[in-house]
């Protein structure tokens, strides 16, 4: 991060303070905010089998939020749990993926859970809100470090031309601005993958919204990257503010990505779905 003060960021009353962010050996032992690991899943990076390693806290307050229990309190883990249990696992996985919460908000942690993953010949994925742009720049442009990301999973929650939805989603002021900055960031970045999701709820983001995205995706010069349309699910959704009826099936999910495909010459979109997981809906081989 640029300066050498620190930058406050405030998200739903709370104040959340990123130091600059620096790649330095630091003496004191790294301890990390661990929301909990899921050592196998086949469905957070399509083709691999994935140890996810969610960590706590988060810069915004989704209405749908899937992990609300790793919001608040802290469960602070040495690193060296976390990195025996990815070598207990790792003959049966390809990758780590790094979830939330929002993990750039452990930058140090990501740095140093990426580099234990590549000394056991792992890939490395991060999930993300967006929140962060400056911190995912350090990291991803950083001169001389190895490179300890291979593929940014970023959530566009709603059109970047529409802040005021996106604050109602998010219960955060002024995010589109540093999530576009992260679409930037990481469409020019080198050698990292980069894939696009969406979660939807009718009512909330729906055809229309999907048809803008796709549109703003195309502009961004990300049409490269697969966009995928994520059903919303309501099982931990808190305070059952959004309900079954809400939900898209599978069918009318299909429905949205023909849209996206229509709207704009976008390369590779995807659905996801709780019951069958990530399916390639539409695929245009000349590129």
């Amino acid at each position: 991060m640029r300066g050498a003060h620190c930058k406050s960021l405030r998200a739903s009353g709370e104040l959340f303070l990123i130091k600059p962010f620096s790649f330095r050996k630091r003496k004191m032992p790294l301890r990390i905010n661990l929301g909990g690991i899921v050592p196998f899943s086949t469905i957070d990076w399509r083709g691999k089998a994935a140890m996810v390693i969610f960590l706590r806290r988060c810069s915004l307050r989704c209405i749908y939020c899937q992990n609300y229990n790793l919001l608040e309190d802290d469960n602070y883990v040495e690193l060296q749990e976390i990195e025996e249990d990815i070598k207990k696992n790792e003959d049966f996985i390809d990758a780590v993926v790094l979830s939330g919460g929002e993990p750039f908000m452990q930058p140090r942690a990501i740095v140093a859970i990426s580099k234990y993953a590549k000394k056991r010949a792992l890939f490395v994925g991060v999930q993300t809100n967006g929140f962060y742009p400056e911190v995912i720049e350090s990291m991803l442009k950083d001169e001389g470090k190895e490179e300890l990301i291979d593929k940014i999973f970023l959530d566009i929650k709603a059109p970047l031309s529409d802040e005021k939805l996106y604050d109602k989603l998010t219960k955060v002021p002024n995010v589109v601005e540093r999530v576009r900055n992260t679409l930037d960031v990481c469409v020019h970045a080198q050698k990292i993958d980069l894939e696009l999701v969406t979660t939807v709820f009718k009512n909330l983001v729906g055809a229309e919204e999907v048809t803008r995205i796709a549109k703003e995706l195309e502009e961004a010069g990300a049409a490269h990257c697969p966009y995928v349309i994520q059903q919303g699910r309501i099982e931990l959704v808190p305070g059952k503010v959004i309900k079954e009826a809400d939900v898209f099936s599978h069918e009318e999910l299909k429905k949205l990505a023909a849209l996206a495909y229509r709207a704009a010459y976008l390369k590779d979109i995807r659905i996801r779905t709780k019951e069958d997981g990530e399916e390639v809906i539409y695929r245009r081989d000349q590129w």
